[in-house]
């Protein structure tokens, strides 16, 4: 076997395995997803730069009246990274996070991108349900 094909195979054999470790990644958070639907119409969000800094994913669950009622956040640079419960954005109405009334000091700007961009598609969700379509 020549040096090059060596290379390729390392290369095929961590290319597959990170592969293995997005899909697990992907599957814990559906399956964090679906114990969040219980609490109210759930969407998901995203922020942040692939490249700077890394994405936030996050995940809100609104009740019918529009209020935010649960919430996870995903971020991380590695396919290690784990979702966590977000509690900052406990009690705040959907109006108030897509229009930037009431904001979370503490969070990082990739979290509040994702977090606004949940919001309005649960917003968009209750406004098609509330017109019949």
């Amino acid at each position: 076997m020549t040096y090059l094909t060596k290379l390729l195979l390392v290369i095929a054999a961590m290319w597959a395995s990170q592969l293995a470790l997005a899909y697990l990644q992907a599957k814990k958070f559906q399956a964090d997803l679906k114990s969040l639907r219980k609490s109210g119409t759930v969407a998901v969000g995203m922020g942040g730069k692939r490249y700077r800094g890394g994405r936030a994913f996050v995940a809100l669950a609104a009740d019918e009246s529009g209020v935010i009622v649960d919430g996870l956040v995903l971020r991380g640079l590695t396919v290690f990274a784990k979702s966590r419960p977000l509690h900052a954005y406990k009690g705040f109405s959907l109006d108030e996070m897509i229009s930037g009334t009431r904001d979370v000091e503490n969070e990082p700007k990739k979290v509040k991108e994702a977090a606004k961009m949940s919001a309005q598609h649960i917003q968009d969700h209750l406004t098609r349900i509330a017109s019949g379509e």
